[in-house]
């Protein structure tokens, strides 16, 4: 499974901060980058990696301008770059973040870098959500039913209420979980 995350520049000389959490998906992706679309895509830079935790590092690695899994929106939306489960491996492996459950075999990502690009073009024809979707499904490889589900604190204000207000019903016993 692939991991996305956004982060947004204000300007050149200033790091890149994390603007999104966590996405799992190129529909959470796209639709992501569809809310910042005022923004110049110059300014805003997409990393992925297959872990989570891979993230931090990444995007530590790209504020000290070295090389990362990530690219600017601009990269992507205008086809000049795309995400490569291969390219992806590989640096994760030489900085030796890769473990042995973790590592990926060239058939599995040459298949999955192939329906990537296959999804990339379908989503640049797509304009409503549920057809981004079925693109995703068609194209994708998201058999991620084994991986366990990580908590991420929510980063808005009207998230960490929302959160509260569901924890309040539950301990009173008018929601049932």
């Amino acid at each position: 499974m692939i991991y996305y995350r956004v982060a947004l520049q204000a300007d050149q000389s200033n790091p890149w901060r994390w603007k999104s959490t966590v996405l799992t998906s190129l529909d959470a992706l796209f639709g992501f980058l569809k809310l910042y679309s005022m923004l110049p895509r110059d300014s805003i830079r997409v990393f992925y990696s297959s872990s989570v935790d891979y993230m931090a590092m990444m995007l530590e690695r790209e504020n000290k301008g070295l090389a990362s899994n990530s690219f600017t929106a601009e990269q992507l939306l205008t086809g000049r770059r795309s995400i490569h489960s291969l390219e992806m491996a590989r640096l994760e492996k030489e900085l030796g973040l890769l473990t042995n459950r973790e590592k990926i075999t060239t058939s599995i990502s040459t298949a999955q870098s192939l329906n990537e690009r296959n999804a990339k073009s379908s989503y640049e024809k797509c304009d409503s959500s549920l057809d981004l979707r079925r693109s995703e499904l068609e194209f994708g490889t998201s058999a991620d039913h084994d991986i366990p589900y990580e908590f991420e604190l929510p980063t808005l204000i009207s998230q960490a209420l929302a959160w509260i207000d569901l924890l309040v019903k539950v301990h009173s016993g008018k929601l049932v979980p």
